[in-house]
């Protein structure tokens, strides 16, 4: 691999936003519905990039790691005094808005810095999940039948055309942002109450989708050419699990059972990787779908697929693309390296390695047409000179 100067981008506005940091100051150990549970120890996002840095580092590369804080102008500047010859770009969202995530790579794409991850239009596109799911059902690529609610209520039943029970998402949120017990809904008084939550409370188109309510089984990607399928990863779920208000929860991963270590929601599931008792074609199977899925959409050095397998006929439905999976050594798409054989460092060590050998591919430019019939006329002019 070539060694290189990579610039680690990250955004945090201060300390003060790291929730993990004010638990440790609150001095938060236990749940207050059950202290008898310890909470496991999370680490801070400055922590997490300091052990990407170091994974980085382990490689022979020079690193630096700069916190933007929300500012274009960080931003400008330390890309511009450093120079890398390429960035490792772990910038998830910009002034507090999660469109603002696609623009940050565009400026990288339009000052010619290489970076890893996922391009603007890949970003974009998963984010849309409607317009990502469209795409993937033109590939003829298995996805839960849907409509989306734009605002008012849905379609009565007769024209909805779907069947019970339902999921209800915002249909431009990532992060299992919005969701929660009360997304599954089995009647049309919860549906029709679930989709004014969505539009009205959250100002947001909702994706409406029959809820596939077999095992969950998530398929992290990495590389290019070609890309790689690693070990699948599968979310289990207490049947019996409720969330603080005592709702019973419908087996799905809720916001807080993925950011709350203090709520019921995050001991209703826990993971499993590889995953077990899935025959080896339909490993294949589910692996060939994510890889094609990741192909549709554009993604490019790591992604996860998620998926939800039909209970009757164990057939997999694409949930959704996640093109910037988290890279901390805590979560997921560790777990899923670590199952393929590879440490924690090579994968880090991989990912910075696609964006290095974009860097050093030269592309001879060719001219625009416009350009050489300019060329040509000129040069007739000259010859009619003589």
């Amino acid at each position: 691999m070539k060694r290189g100067r990579i610039l680690i981008l990250w955004n945090q506005v201060k300390a003060d936003d790291d929730v993990v940091e004010l638990w440790r100051r609150d001095g938060r150990r236990t749940p207050d519905w059950d202290p008898t549970k310890i909470i496991e120890p999370w680490d801070t996002v400055a922590e997490e990039i300091a052990m990407i840095a170091d994974c980085v580092r382990e490689a022979g590369h020079e690193v630096t790691s700069h916190n933007i804080e929300d500012n274009f102008d960080n931003l400008r500047e330390v890309v511009e005094r450093v120079d890398p010859d390429a960035v490792m770009n772990l910038i998830e969202w910009f002034h507090d808005d999660l469109e603002n995530e696609t623009f940050v790579p565009a400026f990288f794409e339009l000052r010619g810095t290489a970076y890893t991850g996922n391009r603007p239009l890949a970003l974009a596109l998963c984010q849309k999940k409607p317009h990502a799911k469209a795409l993937l059902a033109a590939n003829r690529l298995p996805v839960p039948r849907g409509i989306v609610v734009e605002r008012g209520a849905a379609p009565p039943d007769a024209e909805l055309g779907l069947r019970y029970p339902l999921i209800v998402k915002p249909a431009f949120d990532d992060a299992s942002g919005g969701i929660d017990a009360g997304s599954v809904v089995r009647t049309r008084s919860e549906l029709d109450a679930r989709v004014e939550k969505v539009v009205v409370a959250a100002k947001m188109p909702a994706l409406v989708e029959e809820f596939i309510e077999g095992r969950e089984i998530h398929c992290a990607i990495i590389g290019n050419h070609p890309p790689r399928a690693l070990p699948l990863y599968e979310m289990q779920f207490d049947p019996d699990g409720v969330d603080n208000e005592g709702r019973a929860l419908p087996g799905i991963i809720t916001y807080r059972a993925k950011w709350d270590p203090f709520s019921r929601d995050y001991y209703a599931m826990e993971s499993k990787c590889p995953v077990e008792g899935l025959a080896p074609e339909l490993v294949a199977k589910i692996q060939g779908i994510a890889i094609r899925a990741y192909q549709v959409l554009g993604c490019r050095d790591y992604a996860r697929v998620d998926m939800r397998l039909d209970p009757k006929t164990n057939e997999p439905y694409i949930l959704e693309v996640n093109p910037n999976p988290d890279l901390a050594d805590s979560c997921a798409y560790a777990q899923c390296v670590r199952a393929s054989g590879r440490t924690y460092g090579q994968a880090i060590q991989e990912i910075v390695g696609f964006a290095l050998e974009r860097a050093t591919v030269k592309v001879k430019r060719e001219p625009a047409p416009s350009e050489s019939l300019i060329r040509e006329y000129t040069a007739q002019r000259n010859r009619s000179a003589r």
